[in-house]
């Protein structure tokens, strides 16, 4: 019975870790909703006439499982917005002012009944709201009392449609608003149409101060602009104790419900069964996962601590901090305690963009960049206004991204038309807002930098096919080069003269976000550069925020919050020669390029290394990185190893935290599921988590033999686990880089592949190197005329059925033997002891299949 028992328990773990063929839903937001809008005002002339017509309508998508994301609202039947000078469509509002005519205004309000003092960041918010319109006006910044406005102003075009996005905020995010799952919140779309909110008609005719009339509309467009965006903060004529001007606009309101999910916010209070701490770039995910943990029916309540990776190692190896450390990057020294890497999701650094069309004011919603524009933006290498103003350091530069040759010829006018890109601006608004602690999101961003031969020379100090240079404060030895954790401006030494006075003009232009990605995406979402303006006055204050309309913004962020956030993302240019953006497909591509490291059993993309497949895949997002737990395998208690083991089960399982939805426990958007190989390691990790057994990195079950070559863009062939089975490849601890001596997927070497390796010493300037792309194919160093290399088209999501089939005797034969032993199995795996017992039966059958 016993040998039964043991054979039950084998052949359960070797199916367990590819979770049965389950296939994975694609991602979706549901809960689009459509609802009636207001009558359309016809306005006639400039005197007030008009009249009233059909009623608009108005969309929200998604509206229900909201989180903290972007919802997409938009408008069809509404009074064409107008400019003040001169009468044409308006192609973009600005808040509180009196250019446009019949602007739209978007807020997320409390209650699905809400009031105008329900509504995050309106004139009245947090005001008491029996009162209405009727009451003093708020003191200054009490409307805006947890974050900045989320608040939108629009314009509706001349065919009457519209649209808007606006990130909503769950009490995580605005305890004021206090959006969760058992408080259901509101989009309020807002349309001014104008009418006599200010009480002016009422004066007049001697009636109470407040009296609004919105029928009468001969102040819309005359002495005080009452269709104008500015009435919302003008007080009622002749009673300055009323602010009474947002009246009218709020009489034609359209009400949308919102629903949202729970989070781990919604769990009852008590005692963390362990925590976490790392993974900025994970962060969405481990909130899903976390809420879908402590809302089960046996509740298991993870702490997680959004850190940077590096001091997350360095706690975590130290013995200090979190029981579990998040990471991306492997450490690369002697292991001081006994832990393995345990595989969790596949992710993607994103260059977002919000750039906006200077003639229409619409957004921009494609672009492409190679690495060496990413070292010019990341140098500050652009001049950021004429040479007569500039600072020596980069005098004969462009002035900004949209003006570089380099960047035109990979994004040409018929790229984007009948679009076309903004000026330079002299406010430096188009230097990348990055985040500015250490991180592994940053040590990826810069290794892919200086592993392309033309940025990595550009770094060295030659110049591109057009001349420009980098700002020579990035220059060795003032520099200490990349690849680098920590990215911080440089060029502390520029001086210009204007009139007589010294304007320091470089080191406060860029100013990465110390506080974290979370700020760094807000920055986006609000369209507020991070850069510090040119100031004699030693204060440097801040760049404003631009409009929308008026954009040229770019952002490193995380897939995840990207597309969360709806930002779009840039066309990265690949080895290969292609452009990818990060999607699910070229995530995917990318991961099936990537060799296993035999010291971690961690994976990144071998950057610059000849003969690879990711060198030859023209699918592969070049910025796609796993992101892994580091699990104690020793020493954790058999209380904590339970939780441990338990929630690190849950969140691999293709049937739980793989499985693609915004409800708790699955995986949001701008993540890539586990492959069935990475979910293989992640099963052997958890069983030696489970165990306690003190492996350590490197010292896990690994494939047999290195992984075998594929078509690019394709997954590997994948075979069972119990097929995989290896011996353990002994523990280096000689601390070398951890991508030397890595196996390709062809099976050749990778020399220099590694984030250290040879990353002081680039190629000579003009030099190329064996892995690069032919210049013809890379369009950084396309000169003047030159072609482009065509953009990858993206390949579906892998089907798992494959593996299902191969899987299929071995389900038969655990079927059976499970009949006789699989009571047994489920008990002994219920604990931290049985937990043990498997990964004793688990080796013995591997070496018995080994020797037998």
């Amino acid at each position: 019975m016993s040998a039964t028992v043991a054979w039950a328990v084998v052949a359960l773990l070797a199916v367990l870790p590819l979770g049965a063929g389950t296939v994975q839903q694609a991602h979706a937001d549901s809960g689009s909703k459509t609802v009636q809008g207001p009558p359309v005002w016809i306005p006639s002339g400039t005197t007030g006439a008009g009249t009233t017509g059909p009623n608009g309508s108005v969309t929200v998508t998604p509206t229900t499982g909201l989180t903290d994301q972007v919802v997409h609202v938009s408008w069809t039947g509404f009074t064409p917005s107008v400019n003040q000078s001169g009468g044409g469509p308006a192609t973009y509002a600005v808040p509180k002012n009196t250019k446009v005519d019949y602007a739209v205004r978007v807020y997320e309000c409390r209650g699905t009944d809400p009031r105008i003092t329900d509504c995050y960041g309106s004139s009245l918010y947090g005001a008491d709201g029996s009162k209405g319109f009727l009451q003093k006006e708020p003191a200054p910044g009490t409307t805006t009392p947890d974050l900045p406005s989320n608040a939108a102003l629009a314009v509706t075009g001349p065919d009457g449609s519209g649209s808007a996005d606006i990130e909503t905020w769950t009490a995580d995010q605005s305890p004021s608003l206090g959006c969760d799952a058992t408080h259901a919140c509101s989009i309020v779309v807002e349309p001014n149409y104008g009418g006599d909110s200010l009480g002016l008609t009422a004066f007049l005719k001697h009636q109470p101060p407040g009296t609004t009339h919105c029928e009468v509309h001969t102040y819309d467009r005359g002495v005080r602009f009452t269709a104008e965006d500015q009435v919302t903060v003008q007080q009622s004529f002749g009673s300055p104790s009323y602010a009474s001007g947002e009246a009218c606009a709020w009489a034609n309101k359209t009400v949308v419900p919102l629903t949202f999910a729970p989070t781990a916010a919604s769990c009852a209070a008590g005692n963390s069964a362990f925590s976490m701490a790392g993974l900025p770039m994970a962060e969405r995910a481990l909130q899903q996962w976390r809420a879908g943990a402590c809302l089960a029916t046996s509740p298991l309540y993870a702490a997680y601590t959004s850190q940077g990776e590096p001091q997350a190692r360095q706690s975590f190896l130290g013995g200090s901090g979190a029981e579990v450390a998040l990471t991306s990057v492997p450490d690369t020294g002697a292991a001081p305690r006994p832990y393995v890497y345990v595989p969790l999701v596949n992710s993607a650094i994103s260059v977002v963009f919000e750039v906006d069309d200077p003639v229409t004011g619409r957004q921009i919603r494609q672009l492409r960049l190679n690495a060496r524009l990413l070292a010019k933006e990341l140098t500050q290498s652009y001049s950021q206004g004429p040479d007569a103003f500039a600072a020596a350091t980069v005098k004969g530069n462009p002035e900004c991204l949209f003006q570089d040759p380099e960047f035109l010829a990979l994004n040409p006018a018929s790229l984007i038309a009948p679009a076309q890109w903004p000026a330079c601006d002299t406010v430096p608004q188009s230097l990348p807002i990055v985040v500015g602690n250490s991180s592994d999101m940053v040590r990826r961003l810069t290794s892919w930098i200086i592993a392309d031969p033309q940025a990595a020379a550009f770094l060295q100090g030659a110049p591109d096919n057009w001349g420009m240079h980098v700002d020579p404060d990035y220059l060795r030895p003032s520099f200490s080069g990349y690849p680098t954790d920590i990215l911080v401006p440089q060029d502390s030494s520029g001086f210009v003269a204007i009139d007589g006075t010294d304007y320091h003009e470089k080191q406060y232009e860029w100013a990465p976000v110390i506080s974290g990605l979370t700020d760094t995406v807000r920055h986006v979402l609000a369209a507020t550069p991070t850069c510090e303006l040119v100031d004699h006055t030693g204060l440097y204050p801040r760049c404003p925020a631009q409009n929308v309309g008026q954009r040229q913004l770019i952002g490193i962020v995380d897939s995840a919050d990207a597309q969360a956030m709806s930002l779009p993302e840039a066309q990265l240019l690949n080895q290969q020669g292609s452009f990818v953006a990060p999607t699910l497909a070229s995530m995917q591509a990318a991961v099936s390029d990537m060799p296993v490291d035999p010291k971690t059993y961690t994976q990144q993309l071998p950057y610059g290394a000849s003969g690879t497949s990711y060198a030859n895949d023209p699918n592969a997002y070049p910025l796609t990185m796993v992101q892994y737990a580091m699990a104690p395998t020793a020493n954790l208690g058999d209380a904590k190893t339970t939780a441990v083991s338990q929630f690190l089960q849950q969140v691999t399982d293709f049937g739980g935290g793989q499985l693609y939805g915004r409800e708790p426990g699955k995986l949001g958007p701008g993540y890539a599921d586990l492959t069935p190989a990475q979910a293989g390691f992640a099963q052997d990790a958890i069983a030696h988590v489970a165990a306690q057994d003190g492996t350590l990195p490197g010292n896990q079950v690994a494939p047999a033999t290195p992984p075998p070559t594929t078509t690019p863009g394709t997954p590997p062939a994948t075979q069972p686990a119990a097929q995989t089975a290896a011996q353990p490849v002994a523990q280096d601890n000689s601390g070398t880089d951890s991508n030397s001596g890595v196996s390709g997927n062809s099976g050749s070497g990778i020399t220099g592949a590694g984030d250290n390796s040879g990353a002081g010493n680039p190629p000579a300037p003009g030099a190329a190197s064996a892995g690069s792309p032919a210049p013809s194919a890379s369009a950084s160093a396309a000169a003047p005329g030159s072609g482009l290399a065509p953009v990858a088209a993206g390949t579906p999501s892998p089907d798992r059925a494959g593996v299902a089939r191969l899987l299929l005797p071995v389900v038969l034969i655990v079927g059976a033997v499970l009949l006789v032993g699989g009571p047994a199995a489920l008990l002994v795996s219920g604990t931290a002891a049985g937990a043990r017992l498997l990964t004793r039966l688990r080796r013995g059958a591997g070496a018995g299949g080994r020797t037998g």
